[in-house]
């Protein structure tokens, strides 16, 4: 069997196991330290996420924009790494194409404790002047710190921060909400290092302790997940529903 021929086959069964199941993925780095606990924590959140809601999740995949397609994936989690390999023009447009088609992906620069509470996506550290490099070349739309009102808030629980391994400091969503892709910001930027706040090993003994708040801060870190699951699979639904009376009002006569 040809190589090409093997990769086709690996990308159709690829394709198969996640469309068969919902599943959350995550981009390979290259390191697998980053990679195994991208991993981890990703199948505890698709527990945590089925034990609390209606959604029965399969294992999470790993994805690589330069081969794979995303578009089988609601959310993809990207763990930025300060030797982030530059994207051919072909991943660059998969990338674009998922976010355009109504995929999420979650931007973890997983750098917070050293950024400084309230900074910007600026060059502080060298994973975030990697992803600035990398959203110069997407087309990405104005970023905004995430909204008081914003379905992030209440998707599944209410909330306003959003910690993981870290705490503090902003998390980034699209300015205009409306219109494309349902509502639903088709990126969300942070420093928190969430997958290491939702991993655990397969006695689910958690493998990081969250810092300042440990147990606490990881609770809070699975709402996160949680509702960030909600929102990327439902859309604004939950906005939508202070529209439902005056629809069934028009319906009625």
């Amino acid at each position: 069997t040809s190589p090409e021929a093997k990769a086709q086959s690996t990308n159709d069964e690829m394709a198969m196991a996640a469309a068969l199941d919902t599943r959350l993925a995550y981009f390979i780095t290259g390191n697998p330290a980053v990679d195994s606990l991208s991993e981890a924590g990703l199948a505890a959140l698709t527990e945590v996420v089925r034990a609390r809601t209606s959604v029965e999740g399969g294992p999470p995949m790993a994805v690589d924009p330069e081969i794979d397609e995303l578009a089988f994936f609601p959310l993809i989690y990207w763990p930025v790494t300060a030797d982030l390999a530059r994207l051919s023009e072909p991943a660059l447009a998969r990338v674009d194409a998922y976010m355009k088609n109504g995929g999420t992906i979650l931007f973890d620069t997983r750098d917070q404790q050293y950024a400084g509470i309230g900074s910007s996506l600026g060059g502080s550290t060298p994973e975030r002047a990697r992803l600035q490099n990398l959203l110069r070349r997407l087309d990405v739309p104005p970023l905004v710190p995430i909204p008081q009102k914003h379905i992030l808030t209440r998707a599944f629980y209410l909330m306003q921060t959003w910690p993981g391994r870290w705490s503090g400091g902003r998390v980034w969503v699209e300015r205009h909400q409306g219109g494309i892709n349902d509502g639903v910001s088709s990126l969300v930027i942070g420093g928190h290092d969430w997958a290491a706040a939702w991993a655990t090993d397969k006695r689910r003994k958690p493998l990081v302790l969250p810092i300042p708040g440990g147990s606490r801060q990881r609770e809070m870190a699975n709402r996160f997940g949680v509702n960030l699951v909600m929102y990327a699979l439902t859309g604004n639904y939950k906005s939508d529903q202070v529209h439902i009376p005056a629809i069934l009002e028009r319906l009625g006569q």
